[in-house]
């Protein structure tokens, strides 16, 4: 799906961290979702019973929110939530620092732009200075140069 979304549309690369971010995150949710379900079926004091209990504990696990209300009892089932947490972190990290890039390439940008309309505003002005300091020495002699011998 990756490969048909990245042909069908020219994107930079911010963009494709971006939907690669999207599609791992949704990978990761599902697949430790399943992970969960299954560490936790068999516990007596489980309250993860179901996919949807599963799946509703990795998107509150994920996004750093941590209800509560859905938590693992088992050994497996906190090395997954571990896991989880983890890849949770690496991937705000990762969305964190694509943003970053992209407003630091951004502001550069602009910075370059405005920097060279301003050489181009000074060299018009030098150029306008020389031709006031043509015009005068033109008009009027430089009282401060040495007579002609």
């Amino acid at each position: 799906m990756l490969k048909v979304i990245n042909r069908r549309a020219e994107l930079s690369l911010g963009n494709r961290v971006a939907i690669y971010g999207l599609g791992a995150a949704s990978l990761l949710v599902f697949v430790s979702a399943l992970a969960m379900l299954d560490a936790e079926r068999g516990a007596t004091t489980a309250n993860i019973r179901n996919f949807g209990d599963a799946l509703w504990w990795a998107l509150a696990t994920i996004t750093t929110t941590g209800y509560g209300d859905k938590y693992p009892v088992t050994t497996t089932g906190r090395f997954v939530a571990a896991g989880l947490m983890i890849a949770g972190m690496a991937l705000l990290a990762v969305v964190t620092a694509s943003f970053a890039n992209w407003l630091l390439s951004h502001l550069s940008s602009i910075d370059r732009a405005e920097q060279t309309e301003t050489r181009r505003d000074l060299e018009r002005v030098l150029s306008e200075l020389q031709q006031v300091r043509q015009r005068l020495a033109s008009i009027e002699p430089d009282e401060h140069a040495p007579p002609p011998p």
